[in-house]
């Protein structure tokens, strides 16, 4: 493909007025921590390939998904994108692909003042930050785009509803213990070390970036950025900046040589969207010091294990983190809501500290040992009467079926033994694991139910190919109303598959979780912002449409449809055991409780060493709960009336 910008002079992009990469961020504060031999030391340069892509390696996709750090609203966050994106990549590629896909949460980098703020940082500091401190799961810390306080909220948190007389939502949030840490071995700049390769041989800057990148992934490089490479829908970018200043931070993940003009290329990956660029990806001229991404490229090696939070010392700042953020405090002022304190209870005494609440001792204590001593406080102040994020139409949702059911068509012996989304012939199919109750509590159970479901057939249908393609729960929020579905105060699944079948879902990186009711309207829909402040809509978009939906009960007919096309989204009766005490196994409810409240995705099934069947499904709760966030429940009973309602749909994909 042709470059489609060439140019010599420079002209300043509007993002980089304040860059969100330090310019003269050139090394790490205490010398790299360094022990192995470096990549290129251990290579010959025959060794590299003409053309590499973690994105493909031999049919298999080694990266994670790809995000956007101006929405909700502006931030200079690229230096913690692209790192942390670098890093969950590579812990992807030592995991050998393996479920589930780590994604680290660059919003604990701006809580924690690991490497920066909003206003820009530093990508080594923020390697350092996590060789030292580590980073949990994104489901452990949701992206907001804002600078918030590291402690106690920061770095992992969970959020109950709020309990009568209150309202439901916002609710009450508190820190969680029980979660792991991800952390990096060794770090480095990736031009340091010997100039010579395994055998000897002279390798150049480009040669140096190539072995890194081929022997242990994906590095994060500074870059020059001009309103040229902003305006960049595809093909090999070309523009040369005589004295470049790295004003922002992607990560290198592949390269290529174009077909036409014989010149070599990077791919990089941004942070500016999957509507951005070619799927988030973008092209660009090697050994030209085009924009300078040559120059400042750094690596960090992380630990295929993660650690026990409590294993690494944090000593950080104690402040609270506020509570609502001001955007909601701003829209529900709009709306004339007033602004009311989380708990609700006068024995939750409460103390309003920069706009959110911070919990009283009695909240904070029970915290300590975990959300199931929280929520069990929660309910001795009695269960909220709208707990249920599950709502089902008075009226039945009509259905578009098209063709011919698969508990019609296939017979019991093409029904596997086992069945697992996220281990199908050694390959997972599976999305990221989520938490629909952070930033603060909603009950969109029915929206993170269905879009995981949609996300992962799509997966199926690609065959798994990059990039992965996680649909965004906030645009049912904000836009399914059918059947009396009210965003965070519940819904109706099949009314989220018949709004698909007309309007289609964007992936997350046009409109990423916030859980909160928003106005359904095209910047609600697909979005992005800039400095100045201000938001706007996009146009065009990747988005899932759907052929065709409809609804399947009972084991062998859940059975037959996942077997067939993937997983289904079904609802389920949670009790407070299954909440506060499901840490692992095969969960079997014995009081017959079958108050259908809540949607989970069921993704496969199984039988035990001691033939007891299962259920395989996804929870939206974190992966600090259950088994990484999934469970497995008695099959072929209707335990927790598991089996006793679920959706399912056919996916299209447009790409626009």
């Amino acid at each position: 493909m042709a470059a489609l910008a060439m140019a010599s002079g420079r002209t300043l992009l509007s993002r980089s007025r304040t860059p969100c990469r330090d310019p003269n961020a050139r090394g790490f504060s205490g010398g790299e921590l360094v022990s192995d031999p470096r990549s290129h030391e251990t290579l010959k340069k025959s060794d590299l390939p003409r053309s590499f892509f973690w994105g493909n390696v031999s049919g298999v996709n080694y990266l994670t998904e790809s995000r956007n750090q101006h929405i909700p609203q502006y931030c200079g966050s690229c230096w913690a994108f692209a790192t942390t994106s670098a890093v969950s990549d590579r812990i992807k590629i030592k995991r050998s692909a393996a479920w589930p896909d780590i994604v680290l949460s660059p919003q604990v980098l701006l809580n924690c003042k690991g490497g920066g703020s909003c206003n820009g940082g530093n990508p080594y500091a923020a390697l350092e930050y996590m060789a030292h401190r580590g980073l949990p799961h994104e489901s452990c810390q949701n992206y907001e785009a804002e600078d918030q306080e590291c402690r106690p909220l920061g770095v992992c948190e969970d959020c109950v509803p709020g309990v009568d007389p209150e309202p439901f939502t916002p609710g009450t949030c508190f820190p969680v213990a029980n979660f792991t840490l991800w952390r990096l071995k060794q770090y480095g700049s990736v031009l340091s070390g010997s100039d010579l390769d395994a055998a000897g041989n002279r390798m150049s800057r480009a040669d140096k970036l190539k072995a890194e990148i081929f022997k242990r992934g994906p590095i994060s490089c500074g870059m020059d950025v001009t309103d040229q490479f902003e305006a960049y829908t595809g093909g090999v970018f070309h523009q040369f900046v005589p004295l470049p200043l790295p004003n922002h931070e992607v990560s290198l993940v592949g390269w290529g040589v174009d077909a036409a003009s014989g010149h070599e290329y990077w791919i990089g990956r941004n942070s500016w969207g999957m509507a951005w660029g070619e799927q988030g990806l973008f092209r660009i001229r090697m050994h030209h010091s085009n924009l300078g991404i040559e120059l400042t490229c750094s690596w960090g090696d992380p630990d295929a294990n993660p650690l026990p939070a409590g294993a690494i010392p944090q000593p950080l700042d104690p402040l609270p983190r506020a509570f609502e953020a001001a955007s909601v405090r701003a829209s529900e002022a709009a709306s004339g809501q007033s602004l009311k304190s989380a708990g609700g209870n006068e024995q939750l005494i409460q103390q309003v500290v920069g706009g959110r609440t911070r919990e009283s001792e009695t909240v904070e204590t029970a915290a300590a040992e975990g959300p199931s001593e929280v929520q069990h406080h929660v309910h001795l102040f009695g269960r909220h009467k709208e707990c249920a994020c599950l709502k089902r139409s008075p009226t039945p949702i009509p259905v578009t079926v098209k063709t011919p059911l698969p508990q019609h068509y296939l017979r019991a012996s093409d029904i596997p033994a086992a069945y697992d989304i996220r281990n199908l012939s050694g390959r997972s199919y599976a999305v990221v694991e989520r938490n629909q109750h952070i930033p603060r509590y909603c009950g969109s159970c029915w929206a993170f139910g269905t879009t995981a479901a949609l996300s992962e057939r799509v997966s199926l249908m690609r065959k798994g190919e990059f990039p992965q393609i996680n649909l965004s729960p906030q645009v049912v929020v904000n836009c399914v109303t059918g059947g009396g579905s009210n965003g965070c105060y519940g819904g109706d699944p099949t009314a989220v598959y018949a709004w698909a079948l007309e309007n289609g879902i964007p992936d997350e990186s046009c409109a990423n979780y916030e859980a909160r009711n928003k106005e359904c309207s095209p910047i609600a829909t697909c979005f992005d912002c800039s400095p100045e402040g201000t938001c706007h809509a996009l146009k065009k978009y990747p988005r899932v449409y759907v052929e065709e939906h409809g609804t399947v009960q009972g084991e062998a007919d859940m059975m037959a449809e996942i077997a067939a096309r993937g997983p289904i989204a079904c609802g389920i009766a949670v009790n407070d055991d299954f909440y506060k005490n499901y840490k692992g196994g095969i969960y079997n409810d014995t009081t017959g409780f079958l108050d259908v409240d809540h949607v989970i995705t069921v993704g496969g099934w199984g039988t035990s060493p001691e033939g007891v069947k299962y259920w395989i499904a996804r929870n939206s709760w974190g992966t600090y709960w259950g088994e990484n966030g999934w469970f497995r429940i008695v099959r072929g009973t209707n335990n927790l009336a598991i089996e006793s309602g679920c959706d399912w749909a056919v996916p299209k994909v447009v790409w626009e």
